[in-house]
């Protein structure tokens, strides 16, 4: 299993002896600890490299539709808008299936939109192909794990693995319907001022992306220090966390972030994690018109193949149409 350091593997030859420089000091273990996240990187690198294509455009044109929910059916929680596939309420009749109904919690002020009761995270808004839902981050003492298997929904490859502090480290591992998978970040700085806002190249703040098609990850925090270590403590007065969220809205603020004792709010409540969602399990568009049940509603709506290894389909308007494919009447308007 190999551990990516997104650190050390955006970092000159320059910069990989001032890293190198930092560690000298370092016991026998965490030299050896440190050696085998290089070599892992090396053997890594083009696969971390080769998901960081851009994703297409996203739409949401079924929350704008006039045709938002089936008959009887509520479309808003709070400020969020509910468009069919999805449904609000538990065994309502009111979503496609079981895993696209929505719990309205109202006892929020505004009241909250949950993909099952219990959640912590709550949705925060459903695209044509998306569904973000506010954060949860690691800490030291809190590992994290994250579990959308048997759903309609995988982690969608616009999100990054983050972590921030000062001497930590910590790890995703998950696994594809074919492999294993896992990537890494750790942090180095011998002050909270050694961080610099807007970077993310591991003073203070590390990011590296994560694997495309997972639906569960788990994630753990430690510190990068053992008994031997006489260096003082660096005190990070924000505390330290890993998190996997939206890489394009985290925008890291250099030390102002690591003192901030409301850093981890800020973060729950404003950088999303973005789900990709598609129906009919890990049927093709092929398969599914062959069958009973196929979604899209009439002929001025087409199937489009979810890009995702496990398969699934979605469905859109044709050019010149607009509405939601999925609920009568359909995609309305003139070619």
């Amino acid at each position: 299993m190999l551990l990516v350091a997104a650190y050390i593997s955006t970092q000159t030859e320059t910069g990989l002896l001032k890293y190198r420089s930092l560690v000298d000091n370092q016991s026998e273990a965490m030299k050896t600890l440190v050696l085998i996240i290089m070599c892992a990187v090396v053997l890594m690198f083009p696969f971390t490299a080769s998901i960081g294509t851009n994703p297409a455009p996203e739409t949401f044109n079924i929350v704008n539709a006039t045709n938002l929910a089936k008959p009887g059916c509520d479309s808003r929680c709070g400020d969020l808008i509910v468009p069919y596939p999805f449904g609000m309420g538990i065994n309502k009749n009111c979503s496609i299936g079981t895993g696209f109904q929505i719990y309205c919690n109202t006892s929020f002020n505004p009241p909250k939109a949950f993909l099952r009761n219990g959640d912590y995270n709550h949705v925060v808004q459903i695209s044509d192909s998306t569904l973000r839902t506010s954060n949860l981050l690691a800490t030291v003492e809190y590992r994290i794990v994250s579990n959308y298997t048997n759903s309609p929904y995988t982690f969608s490859k616009v999100n990054k693995f983050t972590v921030l502090g000062c001497h930590d480290y910590a790890w995703l591992d998950s696994e594809t319907k074919y492999k294993n998978v896992s990537t890494g970040c750790m942090t180095i700085c011998s002050s909270v001022d050694d961080a610099i806002a807007n970077e993310c190249s591991g003073s203070g703040c590390c990011q590296s992306s994560i694997p495309k098609d997972i639906s569960f990850y788990k994630t753990e925090l430690r510190g990068l220090r053992d008994s031997n270590d006489s260096r003082p403590v660096v005190e990070v007065p924000s505390g330290s966390y890993a998190f996997v969220g939206e890489g394009d809205v985290f925008s890291f603020n250099g030390s102002a972030d690591l003192r901030d004792p409301h850093l981890s709010d800020r973060i729950e409540a404003t950088v999303p994690i973005v789900l990709e969602w598609a129906i009919g399990g890990n049927l093709s568009c092929a398969e599914a018109e062959a069958m009973d049940g196929f979604a899209c509603v009439n002929s001025n709506s087409q199937c489009v193949n979810s890009t995702r290894e496990s398969g699934g389909y979605r469905c859109i308007c044709k050019q010149g149409y607009q509405g939601n494919p999925y609920l009568p009447p359909g995609c309305q308007g003139n070619n």
